[in-house]
């Protein structure tokens, strides 16, 4: 009887170590031959050269529930592909006469991955849902990005730098 208790056991390791191996192969796998239609770069080599920036006119009673639809919006955004980050930012004093009171901020790996997703029916009807009287959508390029410069080797240049002792 000890030996059928022994080849049991065996039997388990055996299934547990080949389940760990087969799925440590595949995960190695995935990682080393990413599909390029489907990779997310947990630290991209090229950031994104553009910036898509949403601004919306509330009206005060409106504000609570554009936020709360906005973040349904955020939600749907977080589930396509290539979507990078977006920020909601609010004009903090709301008594100074500005067109816009809320500003969106959004990077995308490509401006593709962000057309394609305001193409799609549900983005439009999120984007109706929103209780705001004005919705202007604006793409920027970026022009300068202050983490592709050293600040010392700039002000080096310049002849403004402190002398090494």
């Amino acid at each position: 009887m000890p030996g059928d208790q022994t080849h049991v056991a065996w039997g388990y390791r055996f299934l547990n170590r080949g389940v760990c191996f087969t799925s440590g192969y595949f995960l190695a796998y995935a990682f080393c031959n990413p599909d390029v239609d489907n990779v997310y770069d947990v630290f991209p080599l090229q950031r994104s050269r553009y910036a898509f920036i949403n601004a919306y006119e509330v009206k005060p009673e409106d504000q609570y529930t554009f936020e709360c639809r906005w973040k349904d919006l955020a939600r749907f955004y977080q589930m396509q592909p290539g979507y990078l980050f977006n920020k909601l930012e609010k004009l903090q004093n709301m008594h100074v006469d500005a067109t816009y009171q809320y500003y969106d901020v959004m990077q995308w790996s490509t401006g593709e991955a962000y057309r394609r997703a305001t193409m799609k029916a549900i983005h439009k009807e999120l984007v109706h849902e929103l209780p705001c009287d004005k919705y202007r959508p604006i793409m920027y390029k970026l022009v300068v990005d202050d983490t592709e410069f050293s600040p010392t080797e700039s002000v080096a240049a310049r002849g403004g730098g402190m002398a090494p002792s």
